[in-house]
């Protein structure tokens, strides 16, 4: 019996991602490839390896011994591809990162980049979006992944998506009383978005609570001190899409791009943005 490479991984995102559809975006292949990789995974096995209820896909007992060694195999493979491809680029990366980014799919992306270029050196600063973009702007940093409201001409864009509001399960709010409010901080582009939307359906409002980090935000809401606008990928766990009072205006779309400092033209940049734009876009 051989069990190839492409296969196993097909069959780990697949998993990991619950559905064959979101393991083809993930694997950027089409939705027929992967579900055949994983048909002929079964057949070499004889066995069926996953059991799908409508939405829900659960493992087999083999699908769970094959995981095992799934995950070994396709790490020890990509492993020794990093290692073999190690290039002689050299220098110095500033990198900035926007907070509401997931650390670890980012920390992945550059330690896979570190991996294949172990003679550049990266410096990373996490923060909001708008700090990292006048560090760009002024030189400090070389590049950034950030999100926007409006892109630039040289953003490399990775993805859209929604803003919204998000409130506790528990969170109520009648009118009776200025409604509070849980913020970025004063420098926060969201910040100014609330206070203008708030402003328009006429419902007074406070801030209540302000932190620097997406982390700090959700804990603050979930927590009961009030309301947040924060990106849809940052609804999760006991924060709730809330709906202002009497407001019919339509939420807007932020834009996640990589922005370059126009001055920084070294090879071991444009080789980063081209790996960040290839693996998160």
């Amino acid at each position: 019996m051989r069990l190839d490479v492409e296969s196993l991984r097909a069959f780990r995102s697949v998993v990991d991602c619950g559905s064959v559809t979101q393991a083809a975006s993930q694997l950027n292949l089409t939705q027929s490839a992967v579900s055949w990789k994983m048909k002929r995974l079964e057949e070499r096995l004889g066995s069926p390896l996953l059991v799908r209820d409508g939405r829900d896909v659960t493992l087999t007992d083999l699908g769970v011994e094959l995981l095992a060694h799934a995950e070994q195999i396709v790490s020890a493979h990509d492993d020794a591809v990093d290692s073999l491809q190690r290039s002689q680029l050299e220098g110095t990366v500033h990198l900035g990162v926007n907070d509401a980014l997931d650390a670890d799919e980012v920390a992945a992306v550059l330690a896979r980049f570190q991996r294949r270029h172990p003679m550049v050196r990266l410096h990373v600063r996490m923060g909001m979006s708008g700090p990292i973009a006048q560090l760009v702007r002024g030189g400090d940093l070389d590049l950034a992944l950030i999100h926007v409201f409006e892109t630039q001409q040289r953003d490399r864009m990775l993805w859209s998506e929604s803003i919204e509001w998000i409130a506790s399960p528990t969170f109520a709010f009648d009118g009776s009383e200025p409604l509070p409010l849980v913020t970025f901080g004063p420098n926060s582009s969201y910040r100014s978005l609330m206070t203008e939307m708030l402003r328009d359906a006429g419902i007074d409002h406070y801030v209540a609570f302000e932190s620097e980090s997406s982390a700090g935000v959700r804990s603050a809401v979930a927590a009961g001190f009030g309301v947040a606008m924060i990106n849809e990928r940052g609804v999760v766990g006991e924060c709730l899409v809330w709906q202002v009072p009497g407001s019919d205006r339509s939420m807007p779309t932020a834009s996640f791009v990589v922005r370059v400092n126009s001055r920084s033209r070294t090879t071991a940049v444009r080789t980063l943005v081209d790996e960040i734009h290839a693996t998160l876009g």
